[in-house]
């Protein structure tokens, strides 16, 4: 079987092997499911794929037929050959249902603003239309609009997860500088575990974002049905966590909003941050803006104060503690202001099921004050982290 470096290396060098067979993640019995969240998306079925690579689509169009197919439109010998066609559901009219129904066409600034169009970007791809994909089956609502599987036109017929946002919500929400800002920090966005997105474009009413298609789906849909995750499991998410937390602030971004709900499960059950609704390009590295999920919030950001990346520490912090009980560790169903003050004052609370190392990791992660939590690399060294790591799986319990 094809290593997951190899596979990583193949897909940053827009090769797509129609060797690989990727194994999916086996489930492991776990206790009685204490979750109790609600989801925010449909969950996403069992679906197989291999699809886009970074530079997937270039701007200009080659002179001679794809290597993907011949001129006559078979597949040829090379890379794509032989590959099975992949199923991307009943396409349900959910687009022109809601075009019908809501959005308006913006007009002045506003327009301008959200006339968002990758093939005309500082990293520019080919010029996309709705018209070039076939629509699938929805895979979730977003709050501005649907998303759908998608598969394009042309080959070699990539599977994407097409999102649609609607510019008058966006206006009446007052988000066009954060969803400019979302898209312009994705775009540029290259690891294994930071969902990719790898183009966009509008027409007079829409914006459509090209995403990486998840193909396991919602992890919180996982973590919903099965309670709580295993200890290892845990830790090679968190492990995964770690790596791409690394990577977004050596490029200036602090993601500000990690939590469950915005993870996504790839197809070899590798964890992908999905969500960069309150991500910002911070080079000074202090905000004040209060934001993100109230039981993942630090201190610092409770009380009012400046902060800097270190809010992914303390978040990172927060999910191993979810992933491993069900529940963040300051949540208080009887008041709000009763959570503020739990995580003001630290108060962590561990149950006996939990193991040594995972506290002392969760421990050093949930520090009051920013410079005393662990660094993001001395969590990769981390016992608990390095106990459970796999050179052969790069998801959950295998």
């Amino acid at each position: 079987m094809t290593s997951v470096g190899s596979v990583m290396k193949q897909i940053a060098a827009l090769e797509i092997s129609a060797k690989s067979n990727p194994v999916p993640l086996s489930s492991t019995s776990i206790a009685k499911p204490t979750h109790s969240k609600q989801p925010s998306q449909t969950s996403v079925a069992k679906l197989l794929t291999k699809f886009a690579a970074p530079k997937a689509f270039p701007k200009s169009k080659p002179t001679q037929p794809s290597n993907l197919r011949q001129a006559t439109g078979e597949p040829s010998s090379g890379l794509g050959a032989n590959r099975p066609a992949i199923d991307i559901g009943q396409y349900d009219g959910g687009l022109e249902t809601d075009n019908e129904k809501r959005g308006e066409v913006v007009h002045g600034e506003a327009a301008e603003d959200l006339a968002l169009d990758s093939s005309i970007s500082r990293e520019p791809t080919r010029e996309w239309h709705l018209s070039d994909f076939d629509m699938g089956r929805p895979l979730g609502k977003g709050k501005f609009g649907r998303v759908y599987m998608v598969r394009t036109k042309s080959a070699p017929k990539y599977i994407l997860a097409l999102k649609t946002l609607y510019k008058s919500e966006i206006v009446q929400s007052r988000v066009e500088k954060q969803i400019r800002r979302e898209i312009e920090i994705q775009q540029n966005l290259r690891h294994p575990n930071v969902l990719r997105l790898y183009g966009y474009f509008h027409d007079s009413k829409r914006i459509f974002l090209m995403l990486e298609f998840a193909g396991k789906g919602e992890l919180y849909k996982q973590l919903s049905k099965h309670g709580h995750f295993s200890e290892k499991r845990s830790s090679r998410y968190i492990d995964q966590m770690a790596d791409a937390l690394m990577y977004l602030h050596g490029k200036h971004v602090i993601h500000r909003d990690i939590k469950p709900e915005n993870l996504l499960l790839g197809i070899n059950g590798e964890l992908k941050i999905g969500d960069f609704g309150w991500s910002v390009h911070a080079p000074g590295n202090r905000r004040m803006t209060l934001c993100g999920t109230l039981d993942y919030l630090p201190p610092e950001m409770v009380e009012g104060k400046e902060h800097n990346e270190k809010v992914d520490y303390w978040a990172l912090g927060v999910l191993t503690y979810e992933f491993l009980i069900g529940n963040p560790p300051f949540e208080d169903s009887s008041s709000v202001n009763n959570t503020y003050r739990r995580i003001a004052k630290v108060d962590l609370r561990f149950p006996s099921t939990i193991s040594p190392e995972a506290k002392d990791l969760i421990s050093k992660l949930l520090q009051y004050d920013p410079e005393q939590r662990l660094a993001l690399s001395t969590v990769l060294c981390h016992p608990w982290i390095v106990k459970y790591r796999s050179k052969n799986s790069v998801g959950g319990d295998t």
